[in-house]
This record gives structure tokens, C-alpha cells and sequence, in this order.
């Protein structure tokens, strides 16, 4: 699990280093809001590194990854936003990952 963690925290701290893509504050693939997409996973994954998720931020983890997934397809033109949400979906993938194990 430590190990887990440690690479949690590592993309995590590449991430939050990263601004958020010019044109996404407007900009709704698939009708979805990206700056919403962007608070509930970082606040998810921030949890994630504290501890074991309640049910709540569990089903928000796992929507917004699968929501996530199914928009990078559609941003793969924006370099930067590609880069931008790709590590978002990744950290995110990893924070379900922990907290998966955590459960078990």
C-alpha cells in the first residue's frame, strides 16, 4: 500500500502544478463541465490520500473517472487539455485503486 501511496502522491504533486487548460472554463465535451470535473475528482483524490473514501465520494471517484474516460477521446486535438485531464484520469485511477484495497 505504501508504495501505492507514494506514487499517488507523486502524480499528485505533478498535477497540482499544472493550470488548468485555456478553453475548457466554457468548453462542455459531452455536455459535461470540466471545471466541475476537475474540483470533484481533485477533491476525491485528495481525500483519497487521507484516508478510506465514504460512499459518497466513492460513487463520485468512480462516475467522474468513467465520465472522464469517455471524454479524452474527445479532447486529443488540445494538447495541453489532453496532457491536463489525462493525469487528472490517471491520479484518479490510482486513487480508486488505493481505496479499492483499503476496502478489502
Amino acid at each position: 500500500m505504501g508504495e501505492l501511496l507514494g506514487q499517488l502522491s507523486e502524480k499528485w504533486e505533478s498535477f497540482e502544478v499544472l493550470h488548468f487548460p485555456k478553453g475548457f472554463r466554457s468548453r462542455e465535451p459531452n455536455g459535461e463541465c470540466m471545471i466541475m470535473m476537475d474540483a470533484d475528482l481533485a477533491g476525491c483524490i485528495s481525500s483519497a490520500m487521507k484516508g478510506r473514501l465514504d460512499d459518497r465520494r466513492r460513487a463520485i471517484l468512480h462516475s467522474r473517472i468513467a465520465r472522464l474516460g469517455a471524454i479524452l477521446p474527445l479532447i486529443r486535438e488540445d494538447e495541453n487539455a489532453s496532457n491536463y485531464f489525462t493525469l487528472l484520469h490517471e491520479t484518479a485511477m490510482l486513487a480508486a485503486e488505493i481505496d479499492d484495497a483499503r476496502r478489502a
